[in-house]
């Protein structure tokens, strides 16, 4: 008969969230898990598998965790136009903030490993073309409330908005100062008007 696991698997997987979040894939070694996720070498691999597996399974987990409440009002937000633009404004705000600049891990995943690493890639590929549809779905909303115009190239604008989003990220990763994120977001939502 199995043992019962005598850790909390959601602490685990958000342990090591932060600590690949902060230092990346490639700088985080097997030692920094364990220190981190309080686990030793020997649970940590029977559990989890390789540092590569624990990755994968940490992405899952931020995209469950993060992204779903970071996209949570482009999807329920009834007025689209209000959703992209909250969407972005918030964004913004929490890049900014003391303690975030860390940018989103999985577009920081994408940057270092999809270029070299298929499975990565194609996690971080799902992910865009997630945030792409709920962009898309969000404009297709403010076209039938009326606050978008109906001559909008929807797709067009979701994947920019897609992309745009990712750029916030990356922007306060690198150290941009609020002004700087807060007049290309600007910039970006006058692809609404």
């Amino acid at each position: 008969m199995p043992r019962p696991r005598a850790f909390d698997e959601e602490s685990v997987l958000d342990n090591a969230m932060n600590i690949f979040w902060s230092k990346g894939f490639e700088s985080t070694s097997v030692q920094d898990l364990v220190e981190e996720t309080g686990l030793n070498r020997a649970s940590m691999y029977s559990s989890f598998g390789d540092k590569k597996a624990l990755f994968l399974r940490v992405l899952d987990h931020y995209s469950l965790k993060i992204s779903s409440k970071r996209f949570a009002k482009l999807r329920e937000t009834e007025d689209g136009r209000a959703a992209i633009v909250t969407t972005f404004k918030d964004t913004t705000r929490h890049s900014c903030e003391d303690g975030h600049l860390k940018g989103c891990l999985m577009v920081n995943s994408g940057m270092e490993l999809a270029p070299h690493d298929p499975e990565t890639a194609a996690i971080a590929q799902q992910a865009f073309r997630r945030v792409e549809d709920m962009f898309a779905n969000a404009l297709k909303r403010g076209i039938n409330t009326g606050t978008i115009s109906a001559d909008k190239n929807v797709r067009a604008l979701a994947r920019f908005f897609a992309g745009s989003i990712q750029g916030v990220h990356l922007m306060a990763r690198r150290g941009a100062d609020r002004e700087t994120i807060e007049d290309y977001t600007d910039t970006i939502l006058a692809a609404l008007d």
